[in-house]
């Protein structure tokens, strides 16, 4: 696959999910959820610049997709869900507009450092730079910017913290999204679940299908 094959499917017509109900065992697919994706504007030169500071030459994949948008929510649900919070948007996946790479970056360590042991804290974990998450997961996707795992991607997961990377590049990350994103979404926590707009019924997500 390419940068190419993820942006067409940014571009399918009418995505959508298969959903089954949280806690039914058999897993039977009875709700259709429609879903949109919410994509920025291209990256200004301002980001670009950041990109290159932050990553150096290990950035150049994520400045060919940030040329086409700085940043991108994916996967959102078309129905709001309402709450004692308030409405709740599901989303599946974040990459975080350039400004906010920092902010993540800081608050990710912030957590993560003080919530688990110094000792074997992996490079990946203070030096890696957060470009996006699972919303509403407290979970981060992350790039190593230099030694021997420059380039590859890792996911900080609070609940389940692992030092092994989740791809060997960008682009396998894209790639790992595309090739089942319903499975992808269950694989990282399980965390997107959708709304029928008439229940408190969260429906998870088990077939991709579009078009």
């Amino acid at each position: 696959m390419s940068l190419a094959d993820f942006e067409a499917h940014l571009k399918h017509l009418a995505p959508r999910f298969r959903c089954y109900r949280s806690g039914d065992a058999p897993e039977n697919l009875t709700f259709l959820a429609r879903v949109r994706h919410i994509i920025n504007p291209p990256a200004d030169k301002a980001a670009v610049s950041t990109i290159d500071e932050l990553l150096g030459a290990t950035g150049a994949p994520l400045k060919l997709f940030y040329s086409l948008h700085d940043g991108v929510l994916m996967y959102v649900d078309s129905t709001k869900q309402r709450t004692s919070y308030g409405d709740f948007e599901a989303a599946g996946v974040a990459f975080f507009p350039v400004q906010e790479w920092q902010v993540q970056t800081a608050e990710m360590r912030d957590f993560l450092l003080t919530t688990d042991s110094s000792e074997g804290v992996p490079d990946w974990l203070r030096q890696g730079v957060a470009f996006g998450e699972i919303p509403h997961s407290a979970n981060y996707f992350v790039i190593q910017p230099g030694g021997e795992d420059a380039g590859r991607i890792f996911y900080a997961d609070h609940d389940d913290f692992t030092a092994e990377p989740i791809a060997e590049s960008f682009e396998e990350f894209l790639d790992s999204i595309l090739a089942d994103p319903a499975e992808f979404l269950y694989r990282f926590g399980c965390y997107t679940r959708y709304s029928d707009g008439k229940t408190d019924t969260q429906w998870i997500p088990k077939e991709y299908a579009a078009g």
